[in-house]
């Protein structure tokens, strides 16, 4: 039987599919009655989402009424309408305050390339505009999904100039690590989503404390961010009462970290990253897309869920 998630990727893929075209050929007014119309069907079919995005609301201090939800699931709509326009070359450099733009230029000068810890916050193919009409920066995506190839298929018949690049990487082995590695060094960047667990691998995880409450944190990105020896930042890409902002935090400056240290060093970094992220989500609440049981509301609670690696 397929897992859930394949079949998921497959009806995002052909989804996107249809929104390209439509977009292409018709602009954002066309596509966004029928974006809009999905999201509210989702909205007043699935209680569960309803449910996570109120207890999130909730631990961010904002209101959690219906209306609140309501507007938090619209925000997802325009975040998904927001990512077509950066994909097709809409969303220009210009329209994005990106104060760290001139030093992803000059570590790509000096081919240093860099991993860019994201999250499920607000529009991260905002970087898709950063590097638009340059073509100096050249973004990898790494993730656990399957169907990368056909997604970047998607992606290049969008647009001639798209640099961003999505990689499947179901387990880190020693060739993965070289082919990353290779990449760093000819000044390409890495960006790992480090807020959700990955599909089929629910086990290994950080506890620690996010909004007010324990929350599990994948190992992966941490683990491999420190593995390959690159600096390291935090990257999110939003929309504020002014307009398009991404942001670039330093993390860590790649120094080696002895084996004997790296499960300490992880979860340093994991709350210099979490210190990045709660404020943005504390101040731009509808941003965060995380439409699940994040916490484990629903689930039992372990004793043990005291920040240690399970």
């Amino acid at each position: 039987m397929t897992d859930w998630h394949q079949q998921s990727e497959r009806g995002s893929r052909w989804g996107m599919a249809l929104l390209f075209w439509l977009y292409r050929h018709g602009g954002r007014f066309v596509i966004l009655p029928i974006v809009y119309l999905v999201v509210f069907y989702f909205f007043l079919t699935r209680a569960s989402t309803r449910r996570y995005s109120r207890l999130y609301l909730r631990r961010t201090g904002s209101s959690s009424g219906w209306w609140q939800v309501w507007l938090h699931h619209l925000s997802f709509a325009r975040a998904l309408l927001d990512r077509i326009a950066a994909w097709m070359g809409r969303l220009k450099r210009t329209d994005v305050d990106f104060s760290g733009h001139q030093l992803l230029l000059q570590l790509q000068r000096e081919k240093k390339g860099a991993v860019m810890l994201g999250a499920h916050f607000g529009n991260l193919e905002m970087c898709r505009a950063v590097v638009e009409n340059e073509g100096a920066l050249k973004l990898n995506v790494i993730l656990h999904t399957a169907n990368t190839q056909n997604f970047n298929r998607l992606m290049d018949s969008a647009s001639d100039q798209v640099q961003v690049r999505l990689i499947q990487v179901t387990e880190v082995t020693p060739a993965t690590a070289i082919e990353l590695r290779q990449k760093l060094d000819d000044g390409e960047f890495l960006i790992l989503l480090a807020d959700r667990l990955p599909p089929g691998n629910q086990q290994r995880y950080f506890a620690h404390s996010f909004l007010g409450a324990p929350a599990h944190f994948p190992v992966g990105p941490f683990w491999l961010a420190l593995l390959l020896q690159a600096p390291v930042f935090f990257m999110a890409g939003y929309r504020t009462e002014k307009g398009y902002r991404a942001e670039l935090q330093p993390l860590y400056n790649g120094a080696k970290v002895a084996r004997s240290e790296r499960d300490e060093k992880c979860r340093t970094l994991l709350t210099d990253f979490v210190q990045q992220l709660e404020p943005l989500c504390r101040r731009y609440p509808l941003q965060w897309f995380n439409f699940y049981d994040f916490w484990g509301d629903d689930k039992p609670r372990h004793a043990t869920d005291d920040n240690q690696e399970s």
